[in-house]
């Protein structure tokens, strides 16, 4: 069973990639030193895990306290707004690709069994979206429900960022909104509408590995997280990968190298992104960089 969607969604739950470090990579905030910076520090999350995680994870208070400025995925404050704005452009189908037109009608009887179990709506009133707009949503909703203690209003990245602005820390993004709406959304509509109809057949598959998800996250093993996304029955993609994980990568270490020197610095960015040889972590090492977890 094929589930290159998965890759997608857990960019706004948890990107999860490649496979191969040791027991020492089993956790999620890394010190960043050397090459004449002041100490800066990355955190790897899970997008939709409560901020109750930030109790366990050790040394996370000192951390935080010692930085100037935040750097996340995005500057959800300013996303937020954009999105309200501008969510029709990004998220609606074109008039001739609604669902309704693009799904046979038992195919739609089964995105409806879905709307209807996760969003207590029928399909019908999510016609207009595209299908990545209603997968995306319903993949959130399937990691909420792994999550005991969710509270959508209280989540790491967003939580990381007000508290930053509190502190009067600079609070900023690698991406711009318009990017990851763009990478998300703007696949061709019959190939979304293939994925959506993938992950509403094979909802029980998806729920196990939201699950599995959670638990490795809950437990900061990012050993476990490579195992989990390199799993062959997931079918990611080389292209996928690339596209979702490693080229942004690539592009924040560019930017990584102007901004730590500025400032101590506290990275923010999903958890998949650290590990494995395209890893953020092991580019850092790669420019120079001491990276080392803290305890």
């Amino acid at each position: 069973m094929k589930h290159s969607t998965i890759i997608r969604h857990f960019i706004l739950i948890a990107a999860i990639t490649l496979l191969g470090y040791s027991q020492a990579d089993a956790q999620i905030l890394w010190k960043i030193s050397g090459n004449g910076i002041k100490d800066s520090y990355v955190l790897g999350t899970h997008h939709v895990a409560p901020t109750t995680i930030l109790d366990g994870i050790a040394g996370f208070n000192d951390a935080f306290a010692s930085c100037q400025q935040l750097y996340g995925e995005i500057d959800m404050e300013s996303a937020t707004q954009e999105m309200m704005i501008n969510a029709q452009k990004y998220m609606m189908a074109p008039a001739d690709s609604t669902m309704s037109k693009v799904f046979s009608t038992e195919d739609m009887k089964l995105v409806d069994a879905a709307t209807q179990k996760y969003m207590r709506l029928p399909a019908a009133q999510f016609d207009m979206l595209k299908p990545a707009a209603l997968s995306t949503q319903i993949a959130v909703m399937q990691a909420a429900k792994v999550f005991t203690d969710f509270d959508p209003t209280k989540q790491i990245d967003a939580t990381l960022q007000q508290r930053a602005k509190e502190r009067k820390m600079a609070v900023k993004g690698f991406e711009s909104f318009e990017f990851q709406m763009q990478m998300l959304f703007n696949t061709p509509i019959s190939y979304q509408a293939a994925e959506l109809l993938k992950m509403v057949k094979d909802e029980t598959q998806y729920m196990e590995y939201t699950r599995l998800l959670a638990d490795i996250y809950s437990q900061q093993d990012l050993d476990a997280m490579f195992e989990l996304m390199n799993n062959p029955e997931l079918g990611i993609t080389e292209y996928e990968l690339d596209t979702m994980i490693y080229d942004r990568n690539a592009a924040w270490l560019e930017q990584l190298k102007e901004i730590l020197p500025t400032a101590p610095t506290f990275i923010v960015v999903g958890a998949g992104h650290l590990p494995g040889d395209k890893g953020l972590l092991s580019l850092l090492r790669k420019a120079g960089y001491t990276v080392t977890p803290v305890n």
